[in-house]
């Protein structure tokens, strides 16, 4: 701050000079730095607005001087893939840990627990990343001769490198013709999908790194019909091209024809065809194609070789990739324009709202007339007040760790005819006359004009002085050193290394000519007084820049100065003119150039947003008024994507109670057993996780239960201390679970497989997330308890995924990922379908996870329907009924009065019968019968052409096989149709979600059918608005899904609806309905019978039809296996209120006058 106040220019306004009296005058310094910027004295403290602001001016000045770099690259950060930074971590605990052994919230700990290291160890790798891979023989990136890059840290902390490279080969647009630029492009940037089986490990990063979401994010989209602002998908193209716009194109025209190109390019089936393909689809040619990408670009651009597969993956360096194992961009700079517009000004880009904040501060500052001192002392208070940092960058200033590397020195050259000069210590000014004129530190320009009478410096103008040569202390400083005339110092000629850059000030030259060229004069004339600049006979610079005429000293003619200009000018102005002229431009569309960023570096930029989208809104508050900090607060979003969990509605405490005090005996054993875990974990106790599963028929309220622990433990597991103080607490402590779709819908919760991301076949190896890991960590980050519901459907194959994914979530290889699991359901209805054996039954040849872990309880009490209790106990008798055992009278006489015959049974109620042939009779009669206008969909199906290699739809679909999606279906509008995927658990279409079919869409060109529009049973407002769902006619459309065939690689594409007149027994098992058509007829398995008569609700909505007392017995296995299972102890967990029935309990009776 001192130094900035000793800063001042030799001459006042009014032309006076400045004298030792005026800056021993406090009254008149207070007047000479009224005018200055008091921000500038910021300039030497790391990481603040005016220190990004030099920064950027000094890379300005290096683009103009060396040139437009080749590379723009961006280095993201990925501490918890690599593993020596945690293991240096624990080195300096005194610890050796196992890397691949900690789980997700371990490693996040341990790097919160040491940002020292973790930033040190950041910039080690940098180091190594230069020293050892840009720098090496293998020149992954060609020979780089210069290069810059700066730390930018985001919101989280996490530190990315941006970076500019000036490669030896140089090549440039519009000099070199388009092949070569386009071979150097291709010859270090790639932006294509590698052989997975040639080249393993580096697909694997590239699919985990490289590859955009083709879901998107909520910061990917600016509003609801804008497209990715990122450019994702990019438009394929059979070779790397450059594309200029033609002024005289139809920019709307393009668009509106590759529009149907791009749609296609967003569905799964584009993955499987050519370019050629998918022009032919959109009736274009390949000339037609590449010219709409001529005309829908605004500038010049450079479009990469890309295949329709790789049209999700960003731009990257093979070599490079596999080295720094974490998300890189590299870009190729087509121009100076690019470099300053979408490059340069990112450097201050994150500061910018705050200098527009301190410039207000100075502007306040102003009016009420506050000395220059407590101004910059104001904006100092302000700018440690306004900015947050995080620990890393906190770090990185503390330590001195680099911010900015550049592999040139920057000179800043006066060149006004009044400059900046620092005035000497006030000791020194002291000893003076109040007149003296000699109060100045000696600058650069005057020691210039002290250089060496050698022949080399005698020809050396200002600007060859600042770049070749270095002011050193004395003459012992090295080789060469000689002394500066009038004993000003001493100076060295710059061997070995690079040119510095030098940086001047700008003016312009129709504004104000004359400082225009006496910068120029001074900059690249040879001179030792400004005498020489404007000789006698000339009025102006700009005259005797124009017709003058000088004799350097060590020639033995004159030459125009003019001449001498240029020719010095020539090696420090490459493109100056480009520079200014894209500065200006830049100037104009400020708010372009932040967008622009997006295509630049779509993958460190998607981080940046999110991160920025993640902080909470900030509130200005009065600098004395006592900041009031909560325990936590929830964050709130605008909810633009799909979340994989179900958010819970809220419920109200009173109903809440009245929940807690309808659980009976066993109920609230349970209850209270897993609340005082829920307690013990709060209070750092660290329980060991329980696996518990509670067993139930029908009706003993096994679904009430679930909503009781789940309200209980997630209000309790809130108070964890990383819920209350770091994590996002909107995210869920207790998930609630199913393997169906009904089933989890049925509790508010989300399937096994959309929560977990698990794919589709279940056969091994088992798959890692990819790129979703981190999203669905930072989803499950809090969790503690798992609750699935309907476990009976768990197969052992999923079973076991679950535990592999849940461990893989978590980083831990402990049972689960270290978590709680309560497994509910009823082990008597039927197994999962084409599965040997249920969960509960051992297995040799599966994974057994249930009897080494689990411990049961079972429900007895019937809570559901007390007016038709009969009817509860009756199913409960028959589940566990074995088939040598003869139903009761009484179970014999409920069944009869159910018993309909199949002309009285209602058409229009669902109809359940045991097998799929069954089923597609009733449903093919039933269409006829109430429909005549029915409708034929045949599959797209899509196989390897044998000529091209390529994948081909066929004409027909294949037939036969057991797929999930039909070659053919039947349907009409006005039909009853079921849902055969989950396509959106959170708006409830899930698998066997039923509606009706109202409205079939097909294609404008080819009357192809590519939506069917439904009417849910179970249609509420959606929670979550997708184009693919959303519809303002209350219908929900759905578009064909994807299956693979067993045909030698070939795939599927149909709607993954069916006929929902009639369902069979497996299909509706976890549905509870009102009434149903139940038909006991070719019942082949055990359980089968009790599933179907327990999906109504009570006897007089049961239809009954084919009554076969046979057909009802429980599998005995299950029998064994259930009876065999060790028992949890939850009794001892009795609540205090609740009343223990005895076989006697005397009742004692008080009665008093009183």
């Amino acid at each position: 701050m001192t130094i900035q106040l000793r800063k001042g220019k030799t001459m006042t306004k009014d032309g006076r000079k400045i004298t030792s009296g005026m800056l021993q005058s406090k009254t008149e310094v207070e007047k000479l730095v009224r005018n200055k910027d008091a921000i500038r004295f910021m300039q030497p403290l790391r990481g603040t607005p005016a220190y990004w602001q030099k920064t950027t001016k000094d890379l300005f000045s290096m683009v103009r001087q060396i040139g437009t770099p080749q590379f723009f690259v961006t280095f993201s950060a990925a501490e918890m893939r690599w593993p020596e930074v945690i293991q240096a971590i624990k080195r300096q605990q005194g610890e050796e840990v196992d890397f691949e052994a900690l789980d997700w919230s371990e490693k996040c700990e341990i790097l919160r627990s040491n940002p020292v290291t973790t930033m040190r160890m950041f910039d080690k790798r940098v180091e190594a990343l230069f020293r050892d891979l840009l720098f090496s023989p293998a020149q992954p990136l060609g020979e780089i001769i210069d290069y810059f890059y700066r730390v930018e840290f985001q919101h989280r902390g996490s530190p990315h490198i941006h970076m500019l490279l000036w490669i030896r080969e140089k090549v440039e647009v519009d000099v070199d013709d388009d092949q070569t630029v386009c071979d150097f492009v291709d010859r270090y940037i790639s932006a294509q999908l590698p052989d997975p089986e040639k080249q393993p490990e580096l697909h694997k990063k590239v699919t985990e790194l490289q590859k955009h979401s083709k879901n998107h994010t909520k910061t990917c989209f600016k509003s609801v019909n804008s497209g990715c602002r990122f450019g994702f998908p990019k438009p394929p193209a059979t070779r790397t091209m450059i594309v200029r716009q033609d002024e005289d194109s139809d920019t709307e025209a393009a668009k509106a024809k590759l529009r149907p190109l791009l749609n296609l390019l967003k569905e799964p089936e584009a993955a499987f065809l050519t370019i050629e393909q998918i022009l032919s689809r959109c009736n274009l040619t390949m000339n037609e194609y590449e010219q709409c990408l001529q005309d829908i670009n605004k500038k010049t651009a450079l479009i990469l070789k890309r295949d329709p597969k790789d049209c999700w993956i960003n731009n990257y360096n093979p070599h490079l990739l596999e080295a720094w194992n974490s998300n890189l961009d590299v870009s190729f700079i087509l121009n100076a324009y690019s470099c300053i517009e979408y490059l340069c000004k990112y450097i201050t880009k994150k500061e910018s709202g705050l200098s527009e904040y301190l410039k207000t501060v100075i502007d306040n500052s102003d009016k009420n007339t506050v000395n220059e001192c407590d101004e910059m002392r104001a904006v100092m208070q302000a700018y440690s007040k306004k900015r947050e940092i995080s620990a890393q960058e906190c770090v990185t200033r503390v330590c001195g760790l680099k911010m900015k590397k550049c592999s040139r020195s920057v000179v800043f050259v006066p060149t006004d005819d009044n400059p900046v000069k620092m005035s000497r210590p006030m000791s020194y000014l002291e000893t003076t006359t109040h007149d003296s004129c000699n109060i100045w530190m000696t600058s650069l320009s005057d020691k210039y004009k002290c250089r060496p009478e050698t022949p080399e410096y005698e020809e050396m103008s200002l600007a060859d002085f600042a770049a070749l040569c270095r002011l050193v202390s004395g003459p012992n400083e090295g080789k060469d050193v000689l002394p500066l005339l009038n004993q000003l110092g001493f100076v060295q000629r710059r061997k070995n290394d690079k040119p510095a850059i030098i940086r001047y000030y700008h003016c312009s030259q129709e504004k104000d000519p004359e400082q225009y060229y006496g910068r120029l004069l001074r900059l690249y004339l040879p001179h030792r007084s400004e005498q020489e600049l404007k000789p006698q006979g000339f009025q102006t610079y700009q005259s005797f820049y124009n017709s003058g005429f000088v004799r350097l000293p060590c020639s033995d003619h004159s030459e125009s100065v003019k001449r001498v200009v240029k020719r010095n000018k020539d090696k420090y102005e490459k493109n100056s003119e480009d520079i200014e002229s894209a500065l200006e431009e830049f100037e104009q569309n400020r708010d372009v150039v932040i967008d622009e960023w997006c295509n630049l570096a779509p993958e460190s930029e998607v981080v940046r947003l999110q991160c920025d989208e993640n902080l909470p809104e900030r509130h200005s508050d009065d600098e004395n008024e006592q900041e009031n900090v909560p325990d936590y607060s929830r964050q709130s979003y605008a909810v633009t994507e799909i979340r994989a969990i179900r958010e819970q509605p809220a419920v109200d405490p009173a109903v809440v109670r009245v929940m807690y005090q309808n659980l009976n005996q066993k109920q609230a054993c349970v209850f209270y057993a897993i609340r005082d875990w829920c307690i013990q974990r709060v209070c750092g106790l660290n329980p060991d996780p329980f696996f518990s599963y509670v067993n139930g028929g029908a009706g003993t309220g096994k679904s009430h239960l679930i909503k009781c622990i789940h309200s209980e433990a997630s209000k309790i597991l809130s108070r964890l201390p990383a819920n209350a103080e770091e994590a996002d607490i909107s995210n869920p402590t207790v998930l609630l679970t199913s393997f169906t779709g009904t089933a989890a819908f049925s509790i508010n919760g989300s399937t096994l497989h959309s929560l977990l991301k698990l794919p589709r076949s279940l056969k091994p190896p088992i798959q890692g997330l990819g790129n979703q890991l981190d999203e669905v960590r930072s989803e499950l980050i809090n969790a503690e308890i798992i609750v699935i519901d309907e476990i009976s459907m768990v197969s052992k194959p999923l079973f076991a995924y679950v535990d592999a994914r849940l461990k893989q979530i978590k980083g831990t290889q402990r049972p689960f990922g270290g978590m709680s699991v309560l497994a509910v359901g009823d082990f008597y209805q039927l197994p999962p379908v084409r599965q040997s054996k249920p969960l509960c039954v051992y297995d040799p040849e599966q994974i057994d996870l249930w009897q080494e872990h689990f411990q049961m309880i079972t429900l007895t009490e019937i809570m559901r329907q007390k007016d038709d209790v009969a009817f509860a106990e009756m199913l409960n008798r028959i589940r566990i009924k074995e088939k040598t055992d003869e139903l009761s009278q009484c179970d014999r006489d409920l069944l009869s009065q159910a018993v309909t015959a199949p002309e009285e049974c209602p058409i229009e109620v669902l109809h359940i019968y045991a097998t799929n042939k069954n089923v597609e009779s009733h449903n093919t009669d039933i269409l006829k019968k109430l429909h005549s206008n029915i409708i034929i969909i045949n599959a797209d199906d899509f196989q390897k052409d044998k000529r091209t290699g390529r994948m081909a739809r066929r004409d027909k679909p294949f037939t036969g096989g057991r797929n999930d999606l039909p070659d053919t279906l039947n349907v009409a509008e006005g039909a009853r149709v079921m849902l055969t995927r989950n396509l959106d658990t959170l708006n409830d279409l899930v698998n066997g979600a039923f509606g009706i079919l109202i409205k079939v869409v097909r294609s404008e060109n080819d009357g192809h059918i590519i939506k069917l529009g439904l009417r849910m049973d179970n249609r509420q407002p959606m929670r979550h608005n997708r184009s693919a769902n959303a519809a303002s006619d209350d219908l929900v459309y759905i578009e064909r899904a994807e299956e693979s065939l067993k045909f030698k690689g070939a795939v599927r594409r149909q709607f993954p609806v069916k006929l929902a007149f009639a369902c069979t027994i497996h299909k509706t098992q976890g549905l509870t309905t009102q009434t149903a058509v139940v038909s006991m007829k070719n019942i082949f398995e055990p359980g089968m019978a009790y599933v179907a008569l327990s999906r109504v609700t009570s006897l007089s909505g049961l239809y009954l039809q084919d009554l076969d007392e046979k057909k009802i017995y429980a599998n005995t296995e299950v029998n064994a296996a259930l009876q065999t299972m060790r028992q949890a102890s939850v009794e001892e967990m009795m609540p205090l209120l609740q009343v223990r029935e005895t076989a006697s309990r005397p009742d004692t009776l008080t009665h008093s006058k009183n």
